[in-house]
């Protein structure tokens, strides 16, 4: 390092003065000093360096290049510059934008606003990304009454140089004396970070979190000191434990807990070169190596990630009991105090529980359960006083073996998932203070456990939580229309502590070496017995818990139009109770995974599942429901809902005589009723019928073809359907014995919704009749348009094939890295190999895809010949490359 900067990372004056005179031009010299100050204090950082050193440093050295930048180009008594925002509280990282504010006097005369304007173009000049606004006093006290942002700015604003009277004025008029008295801050700050929280799904656990606006994050630390600067006059977190707001040892895990999160955010601005808060897959392995994660495979990231996790954890808490203290400080210090005595162990205090004394959880630790029981059971208390939080964190270690086998805390963990109101809340409070999981040693073991996919965005601990949320609220009226039959289900259920019992642990084994749903059974048995449960409950329970994606895996990845299929699902549940349980076990399991992946068609898929099922379990099991009475039931119900009057019986049946007994299993009345109408409105036997359905009866978007048989139907279809941004979720196939097609396509909008408009199903029309009368046989494929997030979940395709004897055709499945393209690229290669596709399955599990076709010979029977499946397996290989 040149003599320009010191080792403290400030300007050596004398030096800086002396080459500013020798240049001709200052920006050079300016340049290479950034340069130089921040490529330094990046080796530092990589060797370890106190983080906190850095940052007051690198705030050092941009107040020292502005100072001298101020002097070149600022020539009046009259302004001063004012760092706010993150360069306020000297909390710099490489990339941050440095927020300014040029204070000044009224009526500035031309030549310094000239001089005002240069000297801000100089800065970006020379390199820094800076935000800035220019003030008088007046106007700083105007705009700071009307928008708490610039309050806050002000508030943790510090004069850098210039007129220093200026400065002291502003805070002057921008007192809680003056404008935002404390109690007013504070009411307005809590709302704000609730709404940041809801945005952020109040989960500190995401896989990319946001590591300064999510729940735990730097911006709740923040708010503690505006909150406190606004009350006692000082941003330093450190005077609240003089205030008796912090112990000692909170104030060190703030602290230890702050600067793990700065060398995290100072490392992701020196990886990406940019401001960069999100904690993004690309990057985290990057990071877990600066800070000295080691591991093979994902060992690193996930030993980083474990302690990313409890460490916003340990803020969110601490972020709760502070500004429960500020509330009674501010809110309720001057009001009467309202004290209720609840029992010997408890009392509320203006509508927050307490213990009756210090002691209680010493002397009794069975209340350390019971207190959440009491939340349940009073909805008017608000939430958990600060001191009792403290002192159940204190409290833990008296949960041990000995506390699991009293029947006094078994009891009282039963009542808690037996109470009608708040179990999923109440459990999230407990995980939050540490109570689960040190009650449930298995559950500690998967807090903060990621889950390397792009399928779930939650740790293992958040997703079981949110599981059990769910459950709850699909029993009230706000879930009632997107889950009717869970939202029918959780009111007859005889014991719903079981189902909670069965998302508690449905996931618990995941970690270990093995199946998680086979290994979770031994711990959700232990559980059940040492709580008393029946050996039916237990049973039930552990039989949940092992079959809990079994229903989800028949819907999707499964013909659920074959009765034979039903028939297999309802001997493996073979009880209309278990079918019940596994339901709601099953949509609450996938909501919770990713609130994203639940739409209609899966809600279709499942609906359906669940009442073929449950059709064949109030039949004879042993006696199968005959195929021929299906469809007779189908066909009867489809006349039903077709216009006589426009199209005679006759016409109909005559249509129906041509397609086989497939068409009719496979298919909805509504949809076939649908489909009969537009092939009978369509008198040209010559150019294809196109039918585009908005939004049918089971809440998806319907795309149907009929037309003369030939090559290349799918492909054709698939590509143009790709081009136009849809999702293929299912595709039926049905040749009738005429030789004409009737191709059905279940599709959403690339982000999830239905077909909107007429003018969009004119669009889709009109490509896919644009694309049948091109008939390209083998179009050349574009370049794979990369993803992101998928980068990071690369992993070889495979291709798998079994027979269906009973259905006389092959089965293929697919399992590829999910891309725009994947299906038109399959359907094109299985074209070049000469198969013939009955039917598809599409199924996307985050990056994963995992595509299952129905395949036969021309002649329609079974692939049999192996060079035709080497083909398949080598053409959709390379077109997947």
């Amino acid at each position: 390092m040149e003599n320009t900067i010191t080792d403290k990372y400030l300007f050596d004056k004398n030096s800086f003065i002396k080459k500013l005179k020798q240049e001709n031009t200052p920006l050079p010299l300016f340049k290479k000093a950034l340069t130089q100050g921040y490529d330094y204090l990046s080796e530092q950082f990589k060797s370890g360096e106190d983080i906190e050193l850095i940052v007051k440093n690198q705030g050092c050295l941009i107040d020292q290049l502005l100072t001298f930048a101020w002097d070149l180009f600022i020539d009046s008594d009259q302004l001063c510059l004012v760092a706010v925002g993150g360069y306020g509280r000297n909390e710099l990282m490489l990339a941050s934008d440095i927020d300014l504010m040029v204070l000044q006097k009224p009526r500035l005369k031309k030549d310094i606003e000239q001089q005002i304007q240069s000297f801000l173009i100089f800065l970006w000049d020379f390199g820094l990304e800076v935000g800035h606004s220019v003030r008088t006093v007046k106007e700083c006290k105007l705009e700071a009454k009307n928008d708490i942002t610039v309050i806050t700015n002000i508030m943790e604003s510090r004069l850098i140089c210039g007129n220093e009277k200026l400065h002291s004025e502003m805070h002057k008029v921008t007192s809680p004396k003056k404008i935002w008295p404390a109690k007013k801050f504070f009411e307005e700050k809590l709302l704000e970070q609730k709404n940041r929280h809801k945005k952020y799904s109040d989960s500190t656990n995401k896989l990319e979190p946001n590591i300064k606006e999510s729940p735990g994050g730097l911006r709740d630390i923040q708010m503690i000191g505006w909150v406190a600067e606004r009350q006692f006059d000082s941003i330093d977190i450190k005077n609240l434990v003089k205030q008796k707001f912090l112990t000692r040892d909170e104030y060190e895990t703030l602290k230890t807990s702050r600067n793990f999160l700065w060398r995290i955010r100072f490392a992701l601005h020196m990886t990406t070169g940019r401001r960069e808060d999100r904690l993004l897959f690309e990057n985290q392995k990057k990071i877990a190596g600066l800070l000295g994660f080691k591991g093979k495979e994902n060992k690193d990231i996930e030993a980083f990630m474990k302690l990313y996790f409890k460490t916003i954890r340990e803020i969110n808490r601490l972020n709760e009991i502070l500004l429960q203290h500020f509330e009674e400080e501010i809110i309720y210090k001057k009001r009467k105090e309202k004290i209720v005595v609840i029992n010997s162990r408890f009392q509320k205090r203006n509508d927050f529980i307490e213990v009756a004394n210090k002691n209680t959880f010493k002397k009794y630790p069975f209340a350390l359960f019971e207190i959440f029981l009491l939340i349940q059971q009073d909805p008017k208390i608000k939430g958990v006083r600060a001191s009792t939080i403290r002192l159940i964190r204190s409290h833990l270690y008296l949960i041990d073996s000995t506390f699991r086998k009293d029947i006094r805390n078994r009891s009282l963990f039963l009542e808690i998932i037996r109470q009608p109101n708040l179990v999923g809340h109440k459990l999230r409070m407990m995980h939050r203070y540490g109570i689960l999981g040190a009650y449930l040693p298995a559950f500690a073991k998967i807090e903060g456990l990621m889950q390397f996919d792009l399928f779930h965005i939650f740790t293992v601990d958040e997703h079981i939580l949110a599981v059990i949320q769910n459950m709850r609220l699909f029993g009230t009226d706000e879930y009632k229309d997107k889950f009717p039959i869970c939202n029918d289900l959780i009111k007859k259920l005889p014991k719903l502590e079981l189902l909670y019992l069965a998302g508690l642990f449905h996931d618990i084994a995941k970690g270990r070496d093995g199946d998680h749903s086979t290994l979770g059974i031994k711990d959700a048995e232990n559980f059940c017995k040492l709580h008393g449960l029946s050996d039916y409950d237990t049973e039930l329970v552990a039989w949940l818990v092992e079959n809990h994606l079994v229903m989800s895996k028949t819907a999707q990845r499964k013909d659920i139009d074959d009765p034979d299929i039903i028939m297999e699902f309802a001997n493996h549940v073979q009880t209309q109770m278990r079918l019940n349980y596994l339901h709601v076990l099953t949509v609450a399991d996938i909501c919770g995974t990713n609130p994203e992946l639940w739409n209609s068609w899966r809600g279709m898929l499942l609906t359906n599942l669940y009442h073929r099922t449950l059709r064949v379990l109030r039949h004879d099991q042993n006696q199968p429901i005959a195929r021929q009475d299906w469809v007779e039931s189908i066909k009867k119900e489809t006349l039903a809902l077709i216009d006589l009057e426009k199209h005679t019986k006759k016409e109909i049946l005559n249509l129906w005589k041509d397609i086989e007994d497939d068409y009719f299993l496979r298919h909805a009345a509504e949809l076939i009723a649908w489909q009969t109408e537009g092939i009978l409105k369509h008198k040209n036997k010559i150019d294809p019928l196109v039918l585009v359905n908005k939004k049918s009866n089971r809440g998806n978007s319907l795309v149907f073809v009929y037309m003369k048989d030939r090559k290349n139907i799918f492909s054709t279809i698939c590509r143009v359907l790709e081009k136009l941004g849809l999702n293929v979720l299912d595709a039926r196939i049905i040749t009738n014995k005429n030789s004409f097609v009737l191709d059905t396509f279940v599709v959403f909008e690339n982000d999830g919704s239905l077909i909107k408009s007429e003018e969009r199903s004119k669009e889709i029309r009109t490509k896919i009749l644009n694309g049948l009368n091109l008939n390209e046989a083998f179009p050349e494929q574009g370049k794979w348009i990369e993803n992101r997030q998928l980068k990071n979940f690369n992993f070889p395709s495979r291709i798998t094939f079994e027979t269906d004897e009973k259905n006389n055709r092959s089965i293929m499945e697919v399992n590829t890295v999910d891309r725009p393209g994947v299906l038109s690229r399959i359907s094109i290669a299985m074209d070049l190999c000469g198969a013939k596709l009955q039917g598809a399955k599409i199924a996307t599990y985050g990056e994963r895809v995992e595509d299952i076709f129905y395949l036969q010979n021309d002649d329609n029977k079974a692939i049999d010949d192996p060079l035709k499946f080497e083909c398949l397996k080598k053409s959709i290989l390379e077109a997947l490359s």
